[in-house]
């Protein structure tokens, strides 16, 4: 391995001091871009079962000429937490920003701070789910309301506005003109987070159409009876059978009128963006929808013909939000290229997975692969490029030390992640690598009632402890890769289980969790867990 990271290291400097030369700066610049809840089944570089459709010729193109992460993870599979995390590099019980609702804490060291501590310009468009007003970013400008995806308000240090446009594209412009005005005086750190794929699944009007000429693959396991499982899996609120509303969701029309709706509707995301378009866009919208509206009610549905036939509508939604957010992310690719800014690092990930029909499915929030794993894509600066597939486990709370490391601090002390700069030069460094990752969802009950659990994943095992009603859930992801076969419990299984048991301790020791993990008294369950908690 010394004979592979000498001539690396050569390079690293050799590129630093031309970077140095050539712009008057050490430092590289930082694009990162966030997509909440973008399913790696949804980028066709991950090859999952919607590869074929692909909504992501952009980002698999960027994909090929960096690095792909396989197995990176968030921490948290909630939009606010999740986010603290990655500016912070820290677990949320020590970060503070424990489920949504709460308010972030700017006086804590995170990226943003650091980097201009280190002389970086920093500049924020697009969601911002954190509770406060930004700081430590130069130019700003956040979504008032993530749920808007037509015409939205955007507030910045100086004003509120609503501006035309789809949220996916105007994020864009906003970044876009920051990029094209910026002077190359300071190196800078340029943060964009895209609100499409987050509910409701709204996509721009140019897409509304898009893969109405195909039938979507369907998940293996899209029914799903949770056989084996622990409670939580029959007792939550996110299935695309049940849950999914006609109108606010999948936009069938309501059999209210726009006039005379109750103040229900008016509450609904769905109704708030229909209400917030001009009469040109909304026209466009009814005329789209008409003819698929109008074939449905042609047909005659059973209650498992219902299930495919939202599938359908509901995935094809989220892919048509993905593909506008990937045509962005092309603008914003070759602006950089076009404007000379190509010694810059070009980031792109989610705060956390979704379910797109597995296990019946359409949130987020658990450990499960399809709602923790993310995707990662890292393009690295064009005099210090790095091709390559990597396996290794990595999370979400790695991003901000690895940004920091190559802007030349090698470590914050209280940061828990680690910088995969060793990964990025040298995928055989994967033997002195983390064998483990821990995650811990903090809230319930919450708006899919996904209930508390903490577990730990190595490549091979998943062990999930839903502490409340202690239940346990271990899977083998080697021979069940959908963890559908629960083997906690198993006899043949002991062995591995107990080395489990024991890692989940070591990790939750090393991260400093002590949340409270106690088990709920009786009566308090029976209130989740008997038949009046079922969803009808």
């Amino acid at each position: 391995m010394k004979t592979i990271w000498l001539p690396l290291f050569i390079l690293k400097i050799l590129w630093l001091s031309f970077y140095h030369i050539s712009t008057g700066s050490e430092k590289p610049n930082f694009v990162v871009i966030i997509s909440e809840s973008h399913s790696t089944s949804a980028v066709g570089a991950y090859k999952g079962y919607l590869s074929d459709i692909n909504p992501t010729p952009n980002l698999d193109l960027i994909s090929q000429k960096g690095s792909i992460f396989t197995n990176a993870f968030c921490t948290n599979a909630t939009s606010g937490p999740s986010t603290a995390s990655i500016l912070t590099g820290k677990y949320s019980h020590l970060n503070g920003f424990i489920h949504n609702g709460c308010k972030f804490n700017t006086s804590q060291n995170y990226l943003p701070k650091i980097l201009k501590e280190l002389g970086y310009q920093t500049a924020l468009f697009g969601r911002w789910d954190l509770g406060v007003k930004p700081k430590y970013f130069d130019n700003w400008s956040i979504l008032t309301d993530p749920a808007e995806k037509y015409n939205p308000e955007f507030l910045d240090s100086k004003s509120k506005k609503r501006i035309e446009g789809h949220s996916t594209d105007i994020i864009s412009d906003l970044a876009l003109d920051w990029l094209h005005k910026k002077k190359n005086v300071k190196p800078f750190f340029l943060l964009i987070q895209f609100n499409a794929t987050n509910k409701p699944w709204m996509p721009a009007i140019r897409h509304l159409r898009l893969y109405d000429d195909k039938l979507l693959p369907e998940p293996i396991n899209l029914i799903d009876e949770h056989i084996g499982k622990a409670s939580p899996a029959r007792y939550q609120s996110m299935e695309i059978k049940k849950d999914l509303d006609l109108a606010n969701d999948l936009f069938f029309p309501s059999e209210q009128s726009d006039r005379n709706r109750s103040k229900k509707m008016d509450n609904l995301n769905g109704q708030k963006n229909l209400d917030l378009m001009t009469p040109e866009q909304h026209s466009a919208w009814k005329l789209s929808w008409r003819p698929k509206n109008e074939a449905f009610l042609r047909e005659n549905h059973s209650n498992e013909n219902i299930l495919h036939w939202k599938f359908q509508r509901f995935t094809k939604n989220y892919l048509r939000c993905i593909s506008g957010i990937d045509e962005n992310v092309k603008r914003i690719n070759e602006l950089l290229t076009a404007t000379n800014k190509t010694d810059s690092f070009l980031i792109y990930t989610s705060n956390h997975g979704r379910f797109l029909g597995e296990h019946g499915w359409f949130g987020s929030k658990w450990i499960y692969e399809e709602s923790s794993k993310v995707p990662l894509i890292i393009r690295m600066p064009f005099g210090l490029s790095s091709t390559n597939t990597v396996s290794s486990l990595v999370q979400n709370i790695d991003l901000a030390q690895t940004i920091l490391d190559y802007a030349g601090l090698k470590e914050v002390k209280e940061m828990q992640g680690e910088s995969v700069s060793q990964l990025l030069d040298n995928e055989d460094s994967n033997n002195t690598w983390r064998n483990s990752i821990y995650f811990h969802h903090n809230e319930f009950p919450g708006d899919q009632m996904i209930a508390k659990h903490y577990g730990i994943r190595t490549l091979r095992h998943k062990l999930i402890h839903f502490y409340q009603f202690d239940e346990w859930e271990f899977y083998d992801l080697e021979n069940d890769p959908n963890e559908s076969k629960n083997l906690y419990g198993k006899e043949n299984f002991s062995s591995e289980l107990e080395k489990m048991k024991q890692l989940l301790v070591r990790n939750r020791t090393k991260y400093l969790d002590d949340s409270d993990i106690s088990i709920m008294p009786e009566e308090w369950r029976k209130i989740y867990r008997g038949p009046e908690a079922r969803k009808e």
